[in-house]
Formats: structure tokens, C-alpha cells, sequence
């Protein structure tokens, strides 16, 4: 009988903080705007993965996957305010708005 050694599995939230660590290191090469943007999205995730309530998990999800699938830009023109929302992913978007619409049919 063979038995073999596995590694132990590292859990998401282990792989998202050791990117964090590598960001945080001194050897930076990609851009500040990349670098920037990759530590909010990971810090979101992990904000996400430690949530200990399965309810707030699934919400704060479907949440940041609206945040990530759209684009707002804000302007002003003759005084009134005007919000321009974009879809910049469509099916991450679409997967959105039925979480959305399955947690109101749930309450």
C-alpha cells in the first residue's frame, strides 16, 4: 500500500494574504495604478471570505460583484447631477442581479 504525502491545502483567504504580502514587498515592478487596484480587490475578497455569517457572505459577494461588473462616472450638466452606470462585464453582472432577485425572494 502506497501512501503518498500531500501538501496541505492552503484555504483562498491564505493565497489572497500572501498576495497582499508580495504587493507589500520591495521588488514592485508592475505600476502604482495596478498595484493599487489589485490590493482593493484583494482586500475586498478577504473582507468577503472572513465574513463568519453565510447570509452577509452571499450578500457582500453579490455586492462586489455589482461593484466589479459596473462603472459609475458622476458629472454635472447645468447644475443637475447625473450618473452614468456601466456594464463592463455582462455575465458577471447578469449573475448579480439574480442573486439579487433570489435574496428578495427569500426574505
Amino acid at each position: 500500500m502506497t501512501t503518498s504525502k500531500r501538501k496541505p491545502k492552503l484555504s483562498a483567504v491564505n493565497h489572497l494574504q500572501g498576495v497582499l504580502t508580495v504587493l507589500d514587498g520591495k521588488t514592485k515592478l508592475p505600476t502604482a495604478e495596478v498595484l493599487t487596484a489589485i490590493r482593493e480587490m484583494v482586500s475586498d475578497a478577504l473582507a468577503v471570505l472572513q465574513e463568519p455569517d453565510p447570509l452577509k457572505r452571499r450578500i457582500a459577494f453579490v455586492l462586489l460583484a455589482v461593484q466589479e461588473s459596473t462603472e459609475v462616472n458622476v458629472r454635472e450638466v447645468r447644475g443637475k447631477r447625473i450618473t452614468r452606470v456601466t456594464v463592463v462585464d455582462q455575465p458577471l453582472y447578469h449573475w448579480a442581479l439574480e442573486e439579487i432577485h433570489a435574496l428578495a425572494g427569500a426574505a
